[in-house]
């Protein structure tokens, strides 16, 4: 992994930033608030981002290549959007990671450290604590409607083979035979 200093006077990152859609409703102070916490982050096919079970509060939004979320031996997702978000589950509740986030081509990433944000803008940490978690809602709703669309195809998938298992074990007549 090759990583950049924290990024606080880099106006290439801001402008870097500001390319990608998910930042763009953000104010240049904004911004400047992910850039004082922020490094990016390059990191060549097959490198390790986030281990699962280790601990630390940084949150990671691509901005280039593609990464894999492995929980278990199972590919829970495949991220290559600009400004696709991961790692916001174990700054959210403090638990261990999860899972684990391998690159699959080069990649770079733009890591926020969450932890030491606090201590470095005290001035301004109301508003990048709004717009961070403004971030993990709208990422989050997304795959909540991702899951429920899934989830309800999955239970139309349910009835169906229910209703054809029933059919041929007979048990479809039953209730009539009841009846009669």
């Amino acid at each position: 992994m090759q990583e950049t200093s924290y990024l606080k006077e880099n106006k290439k990152a801001l402008e870097l930033l500001k390319r990608i859609k998910k930042f763009q409703a953000f104010s240049d102070d904004d911004l400047e608030s992910f850039l004082e916490v922020g490094k990016l982050q390059s990191y060549e096919a097959g490198e390790t981002i986030i281990k699962k079970g280790s601990k630390d509060h940084w949150v990671y939004f691509l901005i280039s290549g593609q990464v894999k979320i492995v929980k278990g031996e199972k590919t829970f997702a495949i991220l290559e959007h600009s400004g696709d978000l991961f790692g916001e589950m174990g700054v959210i509740d403090g638990e261990p990671r999860s899972a684990s986030v391998w690159a699959l081509k080069k990649t770079m990433v733009l890591g926020l450290d969450c932890a030491d944000f606090d201590s470095k803008r005290k001035e301004s940490a109301g508003i990048f604590l709004y717009t961070v978690f403004r971030l993990f809602a709208e990422s989050l709703a997304e795959r909540l409607r991702i899951t429920n669309d899934e989830v309800l195809k999955l239970q139309t998938e349910l009835k169906q083979k229910d209703k054809l298992l029933a059919k041929l074990s007979g048990e479809d007549n039953k209730e009539e035979t009841l009846w009669i």
